[in-house]
C-alpha cells in the first residue's frame, strides 16, 4: 500500500490496465463520456495486434447467425467509424466473405438460410462462376459483412492516438501499488479500475478465479498471384486479403499455452488446410503466434468484482473480439458510470455462486 500522504485525488478518473482491443475500446467509451481516465498498457498485446480482424456474422458450423449478430453489427459500424474520424486513419476494410461449402449439406442449410428474411442483410448467393484453382463442387456463398480490421494499424494508431493526450501509460502494472480497498493505485485515487489484460487476466489475483482459457493462434501471411484482392475465402480456414496486398491464412487452436514462438505444426496444419479446397500458388512469408482469451462458455467476461468495489473486469472476446468489443465496452461503460444492468450472459455474476456465497 503507498504511504497515505503522497495520495492525491483526480475528480472521475478511471484507471484502465491494459491496452489491447478490449483497453482501447473502454478508453474510447470513457473519452466519448467526457471521463478522465489512464491506461497502463505493458506494450503486449499479441491477440489484438496479430488477430485477422475478420468480421463474420455467421456461424458456418450450423449455418446460422452469430450470437447477438443483430445487436452486435449495427454497433460495430458506428463505432468503428466514429474511431476512424477520432484517430485520423482507416483501419475498417470492406471485404466479403466466400463460404465454400464442405457437403451438399452445408449448402442445404444455407439455401434455407437465403428463404429466411432474418438473414437477408448477412448472407447472399455467390457467382456461379469459380476460379480453376478453387475446390468448390458443392459451391460456395457469399457473407454480407464490413471486411475486416487491420489489427496492427488499429493498435498502433489507437496508442499514438492516447499517448498523444497523455492518456497511455508505457509501463507493466504493479500489483503492490495498488490497494483495492481505496481504489489507490501509485498514489491516485481512482472512481474505477477495469483490469483489460487479456489472456493474463488469468493470473489476476482478483479475477482469476473466472474461466479464462488461454488459447493460442498461428496465421501465415502469404503472397500469391491467384487469390482475389476483394473477397476472403473460409471452409476449413480462411484466406484474408490484405490492404498491404499479402494474405493471412489461419487460424489454429492450442489451449493452454503462452508458448509464443511459431510452430512447424500449426504451419503444416493450415497448409493442409488450405490444400484441402485450394490448388492456388502462394509463397510464405511470414507465420506469427498470438494468445486469445477465451471462456468456457463462449461469451465475454464483463462486471464488478464481487467484494472488491469498484474492481472490474473486460475480457475474455476470443475468437471473435472486434465483433463483441464495441458493443460490450459500450454496456461496461454504462454500468461503471450509471450503474447500468449488464447483459447476464456476459455479467461475472454468472460464475458467482461457485466462488462466492
Amino acid at each position: 500500500m503507498k504511504d497515505q500522504n503522497k495520495l492525491f485525488t483526480l475528480d472521475e478518473k478511471h484507471l484502465i490496465i491494459g491496452g489491447g482491443l478490449a483497453g482501447i475500446s473502454l478508453a474510447h467509451r470513457m473519452e466519448d463520456a467526457g471521463k478522465d481516465f489512464l491506461i497502463v498498457d505493458s506494450g503486449v498485446n499479441h491477440s489484438t495486434s496479430i488477430a485477422a480482424g475478420m468480421i463474420n456474422p455467421m456461424v458456418f458450423r450450423t449455418m446460422v447467425k452469430t450470437w447477438k449478430a443483430d445487436e452486435l453489427f449495427p454497433e460495430l459500424i458506428k463505432f468503428y467509424r466514429h474511431l476512424e474520424l477520432k484517430v485520423k486513419q482507416n483501419f475498417l476494410f470492406n471485404r466479403s466473405i466466400k463460404r465454400i461449402f464442405s457437403t451438399a449439406h452445408e449448402r442445404k442449410l444455407w439455401n434455407e438460410r437465403l428463404n429466411d428474411d432474418s438473414y437477408a442483410p448477412y448472407i447472399s448467393p455467390s457467382s456461379p462462376i469459380m476460379p480453376e484453382w478453387l475446390d468448390a463442387n458443392f459451391g460456395a456463398g457469399t457473407v454480407l459483412t464490413p471486411g475486416y480490421i487491420d489489427s496492427e494499424l488499429f493498435l498502433r494508431c489507437n496508442h499514438h492516438y492516447f499517448q498523444t493526450k497523455g492518456k497511455m501509460q508505457k509501463a507493466d502494472f504493479n500489483g503492490l501499488k495498488l490497494d483495492e480497498s481505496n481504489l489507490n493505485y501509485d498514489g491516485i485515487k481512482y472512481k474505477s479500475i477495469t483490469f483489460c489484460e487479456g489472456y493474463k487476466g488469468k493470473d489476476n489475483p482478483y479475477f482469476g478465479y473466472l474461466p479464462l482459457q488461454q488459447t493460442k493462434g498461428e496465421i501465415l501471411e502469404v503472397t500469391s498471384n491467384d487469390f482475389q484482392k476483394t473477397e476472403i475465402l473460409n471452409r476449413k480456414c480462411f484466406v484474408l486479403p490484405t490492404e498491404a496486398g499479402t494474405f493471412k491464412i489461419g487460424a489454429t487452436f492450442a489451449w493452454n499455452t503462452t508458448n509464443l514462438s511459431p510452430t512447424i505444426t500449426a504451419k503444416t496444419e493450415l497448409q493442409e488446410q488450405l490444400a484441402s479446397f485450394s490448388k492456388a500458388s502462394y509463397t510464405i512469408i511470414n507465420q506469427q503466434a498470438g494468445i486469445r482469451p477465451t471462456v468456457t462458455d463462449r461469451r465475454p467476461l464483463l462486471g464488478e468484482h464481487p467484494i472488491h468495489r469498484g474492481l472490474f473486469i473486460f475480457n475474455g472476446l476470443g475468437t471473435k473480439g472486434y465483433m463483441l468489443a464495441p458493443y460490450f465496452s459500450g454496456q461496461l461503460s454504462r454500468r461503471i458510470l450509471h450503474g447500468e444492468t449488464l447483459d447476464s450472459e456476459v455479467d461475472i455474476k454468472r460464475f458467482y455462486s461457485k466462488h462466492y456465497k
